[in-house]
This record gives structure tokens, C-alpha cells and sequence, in this order.
């Protein structure tokens, strides 16, 4: 999908990762107020490699001083492992490399009434609504990427973050 252009999935990342920092990990998508926050895997590399040559593990990774010492080594962000949570809903799961890839998706727990047509039927919704809140959150990414406030105002707030001065 986006191949094309790989330096936007490494943006989105850090974006995302700062956006749910900034926000006390609230991201408003379509209205709705969604809790986002880095999980418990962070995969860093070189620019110029494809290789992992920093994996950050375990309870707050993203507030781990390793994570943003990384990033001022001149890392990228290669993987982010996610949590993602509205309305009654909770999902788990890992972004990789410039397509945006999903692996270790875990789902909301399925209800124990209802057969398995019914049990499908909730799974198949439940994946819907993942790729559509998801798709939601990168709209935003674009829509702020796009504007001249974006190298004006984001990419410096971003910077003085990752040193610590936000």
C-alpha cells in the first residue's frame, strides 16, 4: 500500500506515539474518543537499513528513557506494538514496517451466547471496526501531515519531546 513512499509509515509511528503522549493517550477519531497507547514493544532501526537494531520490551515502553534515546541516535521507528480501546471494545496489536502490516491482533473477548454463525458475525464486525478506527487514525496522521503547520508546528513540538523540553 505504501511502499511508494516508506518515510510516512516511520512518520505515522513517531506521530502516533507523540499524539498519545500529548494527549494523555486520547485520540478524538470521527468524534469518538479513542484510548491509545504504545504497548509493550517498540522496534527501532537505521534509516538506511531494514533490520531491527533496537527492540524495546516489557511494562511502559514508551516512557522508557531507551525509546527516545533511540530516536535522538537517528532511529526510526520500525514497530509499535498497540493498545486500542472505545466504547467496549479493546484491541491489541503490532504495526510493522512501510506497509502498515497488523500481526498479534488480539480481538475483544467474544460472548458466550450464540452460535458460531452468531460468534463469526461478532469476530468479522469487531475486525471491521479495528480497520475502520484504524484507517480513521491515519486520516487524521495525513490531514495533520499534509498542512504547512506540520514542519512549522508538529515537527518541532515532536523534536522538543523526544529531548525531553515537552
Amino acid at each position: 500500500m505504501m511502499d511508494s513512499l516508506p518515510h510516512l509509515s516511520t512518520e505515522f509511528f513517531t506521530w502516533l506515539w507523540w499524539a498519545t503522549e500529548q494527549g494523555g493517550g486520547r485520540l478524538t477519531v470521527d468524534g469518538e474518543e479513542i484510548i491509545v497507547w504504545v504497548d509493550d514493544r517498540m522496534a527501532f532501526r537505521l534509516p538506511s537499513e531494514d533490520a531491527s537494531r533496537a527492540v524495546l520490551t516489557g511494562a511502559d515502553t514508551a516512557r522508557a528513557a531507551e525509546a527516545k534515546a533511540a530516536m535522538a541516535a537517528g532511529k526510526i521507528i520500525k514497530e509499535l506494538r498497540i493498545r486500542l480501546q472505545w466504547a467496549d471494545r479493546e484491541y491489541g496489536f503490532t504495526l510493522k514496517g512501510s506497509g502498515l502490516d497488523v500481526s498479534g491482533l488480539v480481538l475483544p473477548a467474544l460472548p458466550d451466547e450464540g452460535d458460531e454463525q452468531d460468534r463469526l458475525m461478532v469476530r468479522m464486525e469487531a475486525i471491521e471496526a479495528l480497520w475502520a478506527v484504524l484507517g480513521a487514525i491515519y486520516r487524521q496522521f495525513a490531514a495533520v501531515r499534509t498542512e504547512a503547520s506540520w514542519a512549522e508546528e508538529v515537527v518541532p513540538s515532536i523534536q522538543a519531546w523526544l529531548v525531553g523540553d515537552a
